[in-house]
């Protein structure tokens, strides 16, 4: 099987590992227009990488996100914030979650995500 990502930012990696883990034989290719892999990773959270917000209810996650609020509480309920903390320490990133409840690699460091 071969399996084409269209596009080098988080959600294109994200796809991308996510496709593999799933089917390991396959070929994964990210197909990116410009030579900057993840650069909005690189500067997002001040640099840091804020991940996620950490509040319990999907309603209050939702609401962290004005535009297409209605649409994400249905998709975070098929993955959602918890998730993303889980899967980035599975994958050996520790977390740290802010008084603000913004999680960020515990290192503070875009580059831990990138890596």
């Amino acid at each position: 099987m071969k399996i084409a990502i269209i596009g080098g930012g988080a959600a294109g990696f994200f796809s991308a590992i996510a496709a593999k883990e799933n089917y390991p034989n396959a070929e994964v290719l990210i197909i990116e227009k410009s030579n900057k892999l993840l650069s909005k990773v690189k500067v997002s959270g001040g640099g840091r990488c804020n991940l996620t917000n950490s509040v319990s209810s999907t309603k209050d996650l939702s609401s962290a996100y004005p535009r297409g609020r209605k649409e994400l509480k249905k998709a975070f309920k098929i993955f959602n914030n918890k998730d993303v903390m889980e899967w980035f320490e599975n994958r050996g990133v520790p977390l740290v979650i802010q008084s603000d409840n913004c999680v960020f690699p515990k290192s503070q460091n875009s580059q831990n995500i990138i890596n």
